[in-house]
């Protein structure tokens, strides 16, 4: 694969390292112009492992210039896609995202998608105008939370009955079930999200155990220096009793301990325990995204 030499739209199967710069050029462009952050749209590592056998990207090339791109995500189920993206601020209003949303919607009918929800920051009025415009239905929104060592919290002690160790293939089984009972969710998308975390070569998932006997589990994936946390939980029956803000606590502790550009996390707008709990470990909201269904 190599740049375009023209205009015109490019349904990608895989991405070339040249058009993965250009996409990320773009999105400091766009940053810059519209003052917040696009990391959670583009999703850098999941773009430098596409697959060439299946049609996730759309770009469009201005005179050899990539000026507009979509990505289309399956965080953990291929039936449900999450679409984001970007247009270069000096060709915004011709058409273009219209144009790659539309390619988009074309590749997921093909596969049986049964839904896709288009994801926006909420300082983009741009975005949230055009999720109205192809009548997309708002879902819900999520706070991007990021650490920061100057925020006024209170220490947690140190708990020696507490052990957070990296889980192995041989713990697929134990994750499982804490997060169908942490989470809430279906055995067959537990299956699917740790499968996810214990195979990407970004992701580390720890085991909680407490007095030895599994209580929690927790995820931290990297994306050039920068770590993002996840999957975290804690077993339905010792919710509420602190081991969470422990098990969180720890974990930013030896993070700290390593090189990093920041650790950042998502939670729902409408989890106020889990918020509350982020808040009381050092973290602190910087964008609000909003899920419309398309």
């Amino acid at each position: 694969m190599s740049t375009m030499n023209n205009t015109g739209l490019v349904a990608a199967k895989g991405l070339s390292k040249e058009w993965l710069q250009q996409i990320i050029h773009l999105a400091k462009v766009c940053e810059a112009h519209d003052g917040f952050d696009l990391s959670i749209n583009l999703n850098v590592s999941m773009l430098q492992n596409r697959t060439p056998e299946q049609t996730n990207d759309f770009l469009y090339f201005q005179d050899g210039t990539l000026v507009g791109f979509l990505g289309m995500y399956a965080i953990v189920n291929p039936k449900e896609v999450e679409i984001s993206g970007m247009v270069h601020p000096e060709f915004r209003r011709n058409g273009i995202f219209r144009a790659l949303y539309t390619q988009a919607k074309t590749e997921c009918e093909k596969r049986g998608v049964t839904q896709i929800l288009l994801v926006s920051n909420r300082e983009s009025k741009e975005a949230s105008a055009f999720a109205k415009g192809v009548a997309a239905t708002y879902d819900f929104s999520e706070y991007k939370l990021d650490y920061t060592a100057r925020a006024t919290v209170s220490p947690v002690a140190t708990d020696d009955r507490l052990l957070l160790r990296p889980a192995t293939n041989d713990d697929f089984h134990t994750l499982v079930e804490i997060g169908v009972s942490g989470f809430g969710d279906s055995a067959e998308l537990m299956n699917s999200l740790v499968t996810r975390n214990l195979s990407e070569p970004d992701f580390q998932t720890y085991l909680a155990l407490y007095e030895s006997e599994p209580v929690g589990m927790i995820t931290v994936s990297e994306e050039d220096g920068a770590l993002f946390i996840s999957g975290f939980c804690v077993k339905k029956g010792l919710q509420g009793k602190g081991l969470g803000r422990k098990i969180l606590s720890q974990t930013v502790e030896f993070l700290n301990k390593g090189e990093h550009t920041g650790i950042s996390l998502e939670v729902a707008v409408d989890n106020q325990n889990a918020l509350s709990l982020y808040q009381s470990t050092g973290f602190e909201v910087v964008s609000v995204y909003d899920y419309y269904v398309g």
